[in-house]
């Protein structure tokens, strides 16, 4: 009887501890507050187990990694392809998307409301409002400057969504009302008598090691900062944000990884993509509804 390779043996593991996923998934979670993060996370992740990235601005030849992977902006598509596969073989294609439901900082953002600074934000996605309430919430996403250097970057707890007291609104338990424009503005810091607001963005410039005069735009957005953590009697829960949809990511990654440490190689080319901007309708250059999937399935098309 064959004995199982070290190889197969690890791949088959990962996919067989249920503790050990789930502590990965955890992991997933934590490393990727923003879109733009989990796209990097998988990245990093993929590169570990022998993928290479692919350039989409360079001609894709006969030299392509038969393992590579392609990131735009939010989003990466990822691709294990057979050395040789028949004229009916097909693309196995599992789709997800890295974008969760957000509150979005706005440019210029500082503002004072009765001597307190708070983030003026705005809704992204389709969230459960009640959600943002009262919980600590960090800063995360990516800043490019003037010359096109992009930074991923991202604070711990710094600001938070007040609720107001019962004493203050004696109908909260009755029927709670959150109005997204003037409710929803996390606190974050003080106000100074005769001072200008602090700037976030200029905090965020200070993180990442950016002069905030060079800084030409940014796509920022809050996350709560806990922990995934498991719950219930026999730790059978776990609660956490984000889960829709980083579950479906960390999957198909874990899926992909295993994939990629067997000793066989699939019979079809083998794609995974997860799409941004699921949560406002995808139609951009990084969605499901842009080019990106069926760009990069033509090109592969061509090297098989």
């Amino acid at each position: 009887m064959p004995t199982e390779s070290p190889r197969s043996a690890a791949a088959h593991a990962v996919l067989s501890d249920d503790d050990a996923y789930t502590a990965g998934l955890a992991d997933f979670i934590t490393a990727s507050p923003t879109s733009y993060h989990a796209a990097a996370e998988t990245a990093a992740r993929l590169n570990a187990v022998g993928f290479s990235s692919a350039d989409e601005t360079q001609p894709w030849g006969p030299g392509l990694q038969r393992c590579g992977y392609a990131v735009r902006d939010g989003a990466i598509i990822a691709w294990i392809l057979p050395e040789r596969c028949t004229e009916r073989a097909g693309f196995r294609i599992v789709g997800a998307h890295t974008d969760s439901p957000a509150l979005k900082l706005k440019p210029r953002a500082a503002m004072v409301r009765d001597g307190i600074q708070v983030l003026d934000v705005e809704i992204y996605g389709g969230p459960l409002l009640n959600s943002f309430l009262d919980r600590d919430l960090g800063l995360a996403g990516r800043l490019v400057t003037r010359d096109g250097d992009v930074r991923l970057v991202r604070t711990g707890p710094i600001a938070r969504v007040a609720q107001v007291a019962p004493h203050l609104d004696r109908s909260v338990n009755d029927s709670l009302r959150l109005d997204k424009q003037a409710t929803l503005l996390p606190l974050w810091t003080l106000a100074t008598d005769g001072a200008r607001p602090d700037d976030p963005e200029r905090h965020l410039c200070e993180l990442a090691g950016i002069d905030p005069r060079e800084l030409a735009f940014h796509d920022i957005l809050t996350f709560p900062t806990e922990r995934p953590a498991r719950f219930g009697r026999h730790d059978e829960f776990l609660a956490s944000s984000r889960l829709d949809n980083l579950s479906s990511v960390h999957a198909a990654l874990v899926a992909l990884e295993a994939l990629a440490r067997e000793d066989s190689e699939p019979d079809e080319p083998v794609v995974m993509i997860a799409n941004d901007h699921e949560e406002v309708g995808s139609a951009t250059r990084s969605g499901a509804g842009g080019p990106l999937l069926e760009t990069v399935l033509g090109r592969l098309s061509g090297l098989l």
